[in-house]
């Protein structure tokens, strides 16, 4: 449409609009219709661009300019940007694949700037969230791999969250993509990060472990056996812990994998465990007056029974050693 024909059909669609409203705006004031001004033009142009939009031809547009040589590090920002927001419908990140998006992750992720790494891990978790087709794309890829890889050696707190939000959405509800987790020493390295004092990064990694265990009993055994319980009360002792009710909750989920789970890594850890019952007496005085907190004082009882009932069994053994015992919780 050129310039004259589009201004005209412009005046022309907003003229139609006052007129139709003519009827309501009289109701409330008499004052006369002013001409558009170069807002309203500017915004209703943009609006018509929106509506003949092509969502694919888009996406294609996009990713050709990020293989562009010439475009800038912000340039290529903003591209991605368009895709994250295309890319949220499940056909649209489908054809994202299609048109040959597949062949620009593996270099944004190893891109140097650590800005346009973040943004290809939120693509890459939008492209895969709840979408099995998209998933089995990103799993044969092995692009797992680069971001555990990316977890495991970034020193940006922001990427390392972001890589671990790419990974959620890869593998929650997904059994190959656990099973790919699996092959590439994923739960070894999703529990060492959670060292990390990132409280964010921390958050996330509860919230993946606990679901995904919570969900197959081969993942809760894999997290059990790479020393989860270990890390996950380390986390709950530590004054910064971000999260007490999410930690407790992670921390109960795998200490389900068997009955005596609690008591078998008490006998070997007895100095964290006894810290561990004082940091759960401590939580459960400063919060068993409130009503907020009625799950976590659950969870917190719920724990304080295993470790009491670990510590009557062993006390039933004969040739348990004294220093091994867990003392019961008050």
């Amino acid at each position: 449409m050129a310039d004259n024909s589009k201004q005209s059909f412009l005046n022309s669609l907003f003229q139609w609009t006052v007129k139709s409203t003519a009827q309501e705006a009289a109701s409330t004031t008499s004052s006369d219709v002013e001409p558009m001004n170069e807002e309203k033009k500017q915004w209703l142009d943009a609006a018509l661009e929106n509506l003949t939009v092509n969502p694919v031809e888009r996406i294609k547009l996009c990713i050709n300019k990020i293989k562009d040589s010439q475009i800038n590090d912000e340039q290529k920002k903003e591209f991605l940007d368009e895709l994250c927001h295309w890319t949220e419908e499940l056909d649209l990140a489908k054809d994202f694949f299609t048109v040959g998006g597949l062949d620009i992750l593996l270099p944004l992720l190893d891109h140097n700037n650590d800005n346009i790494r973040i943004q290809t891990c939120s693509l890459l978790a939008t492209l895969v969230q709840n979408n099995e087709h998209c998933q089995r794309i990103i799993v044969q890829s092995g692009l797992q791999q680069k971001l555990l890889q990316i977890l495991s050696e970034s020193n940006s707190p922001d990427l390392k969250t972001k890589a671990v939000t790419a990974i959620s959405a890869l593998i929650r509800g997904y059994t190959l993509g656990q099973l790919q987790l699996q092959k590439y020493q994923g739960p070894k390295i999703l529990i060492q990060a959670m060292s990390s004092p990132i409280p964010r990064l921390q958050n996330k990694l509860c919230f993946l472990i606990n679901t995904i265990c919570s969900t197959s009993a081969h993942m809760k055994k894999l997290f059990y056996e790479n020393g989860a319980l270990l890390e996950l009360i380390r986390l709950f002792n530590n004054e910064a812990c971000p999260d007490h009710q999410h930690t407790l909750e992670t921390i109960l989920t795998i200490s389900s994998i068997k009955p005596n789970a609690m008591f078998t890594f008490a006998q070997s850890n007895s100095s964290l465990i006894d810290e561990f019952q004082q940091k759960l007496n401590t939580r459960y005085q400063d919060i068993q007056n409130s009503e907020d907190y009625k799950d976590e004082i659950n969870l917190i009882n719920q724990i304080r029974t295993l470790l009491t009932s670990s510590s009557a069994e062993h006390d039933q053994v004969p040739e348990a050693k004294a220093d091994q015992q867990i003392l019961a919780t008050s």
